[in-house]
């Protein structure tokens, strides 16, 4: 069964209406880092975009 982000840290994912300091636990994640426009046809944010949703 898969990991329910949303159901196990319902903190994170449905705030309260009053703002708050949390503390976030470590966690695994993929990020995209670097440059360029990300509204270039074919640039390279995009691809790596492209990418990430299909790994996610």
């Amino acid at each position: 069964m898969a990991f329910d982000y949303k159901k196990e840290y319902k903190e994170f994912y449905m705030p309260k209406n009053k703002p708050s300091i949390v503390d976030i636990p470590k966690m695994n994640y993929i990020a995209v880092r670097g440059k360029g426009n990300p509204n270039e046809e074919n640039g390279d944010y995009q691809n790596t975009i492209g990418l990430l949703y299909g790994v996610a």
